[in-house]
Formats: C-alpha cells, sequence, structure tokens
C-alpha cells in the first residue's frame, strides 16, 4: 500500500478522533490501529513514520508513539504446562441458583 494512501487513512481516523478529549483519542487511534489494520499497513506505517511521517496529523503521531512502544502491562507470566492428568470427578453443578444449574 502506497505511504500517501496510509496516510489519508489516518489523518481520517484522527478527524472522527479529535472531540474526543486527548487521553480518550489517542487511545482510540491505537485501538483502531490495531484492531483494524493488518500487520502489513502497520508495518508500512511504522516505516512511514521513522522516516519523518510527513503528512500525518501531529494528534496520530502522537497516538503512534505510545502505540509502537508495546503494551502498558507487563508480560504475562510463562506458565509451563504439567504432565498430570486432570483431575478425576469433575461434574457440573446442579444446585440450585448456582453452578451450570442456572
Amino acid at each position: 500500500m502506497l505511504a500517501k494512501d496510509l496516510v489519508r487513512m489516518a489523518n481520517q481516523i484522527t478527524d472522527y478522533f479529535v472531540v474526543y478529549p486527548k487521553s480518550e483519542a489517542i487511545d482510540g487511534i491505537a485501538k483502531h490501529i490495531h484492531a483494524s489494520w493488518e500487520p502489513r499497513m502497520r508495518n508500512a506505517l511504522k516505516a512511514h513514520i521513522d522516516a519523518g511521517g510527513e503528512g500525518l496529523k501531529p494528534l496520530f503521531l502522537e497516538a503512534m508513539q505510545e502505540y509502537f512502544k508495546g503494551p502498558k502491562s507487563p508480560s504475562a507470566p510463562n506458565v509451563q504446562p504439567t504432565k498430570n492428568k486432570s483431575p478425576k470427578g469433575a461434574e457440573p453443578s446442579f444446585a440450585q441458583g448456582g453452578g451450570d444449574g442456572g
């Protein structure tokens, strides 16, 4: 995809979110890019930003600065599967008002 097309679409997304409070706009822009753009588009966008980001709106650039830093939460712990079998006797509950009994 051409950089000019990415810039046009990115600026359209920014125009949509510009009426929101700044923190919500930044979050909304980043979430939209993550959820709606395929990896090749995001990679081309990153390359365009790394080359100066010509034509992109400042709010979009700020959102992408945060986005490309990565997740804000710590990484999930690396859990190793056990070799134990699943527990025996795990039957569904049919208790009144709880479990699988509804």
